[in-house]
């Protein structure tokens, strides 16, 4: 770990951005497993690409792209996915704490559509958003195009994380997303840089570490993976971080 990852850095500044980390190959395993999911969704394959195939699912209904970014999360290619980011090494690294001890949340694909912001979060931490997890490590990476502040990205906080979890003002937006927000100080918000990727580059932060979305400016959709991990020994019992398929509502036996 010592190799890829700077334990200083990241502690000092609250996150860390490791280049050309993820092979093309499996960034392609996940894309095509998104586009059968679409495909299944739509009813028919469109002779067209991703993007266009996901921008007609959304004409249809948005809940259909949003149970896509969920569902991913049980491909067999997001388990492959989840292994190569090496979670358990660098969480255990950077958090001394045993490997066994770490799970996984659900591993999902943020889509974000050109000059749609009914999705977008305002400035948060993930320790208010995921409460009462005690402390969890983020795994967040462009999937399709690359992020930057004309496609939408994530703004961050350098050392935002030194003081801890901040009181929030919890709202739900119209569009149903839940924010959590916190307040930041103008001379921190001075030192608020967006983060700027191409698929294969992944960002890694901490809990505490305040950040937002950039609202994506472009013509072209833009979907990112999220992956977090978290150590469960903390948690006052032990709790499962997925609904198991048998457990879904009747809706999902129709």
């Amino acid at each position: 770990m010592q190799n890829i990852i700077n334990f200083e850095k990241f502690h000092k500044e609250g996150f860390l951005i490791l280049k050309n980390y993820l092979n093309q190959e499996i960034i392609r395993d996940i894309l095509k497993s998104i586009e059968i999911l679409v495909d299944k969704n739509l009813g028919k394959e469109l002779d067209t690409n991703l993007e266009n195939k996901i921008l007609e699912l959304e004409k249809i209904d948005h809940k259909l792209v949003y149970v896509i970014q969920k569902s991913l999360g049980t491909s067999i290619f997001s388990h492959k996915l989840i292994n190569d980011l090496k979670i358990a090494d660098i969480h255990s690294y950077l958090y001394s704490i045993d490997k066994h001890k770490i799970h996984t949340h659900l591993f999902q694909t943020p889509i974000q559509f050109p000059e749609d912001d009914r999705f977008d979060f305002s400035w948060h931490q993930e320790s208010g958003s995921y409460m009462p997890f005690p402390k969890i490590l983020t795994f967040w990476f462009p999937l399709l195009n690359n992020v930057n502040k004309t496609n939408g990205s994530m703004a961050l906080i350098p050392q935002s994380h030194t003081n801890g979890q901040r009181k929030y003002k919890y709202i739900e937006k119209e569009s149903g997303l839940n924010d959590w927000i916190v307040e930041a100080s103008e001379e921190e918000l001075k030192r608020n840089i967006i983060v700027d990727l191409q698929p294969g580059d992944v960002v890694i932060f901490d809990s505490d570490l305040i950040h937002k979305s950039v609202g994506n400016k472009s013509e072209n959709i833009r979907i990112t993976g999220i992956a977090r991990s978290t150590n469960l020994y903390d948690y006052n019992k032990i709790m499962y971080m997925a609904e198991p398929t048998n457990y879904f509502n009747k809706e999902f036996q129709k």
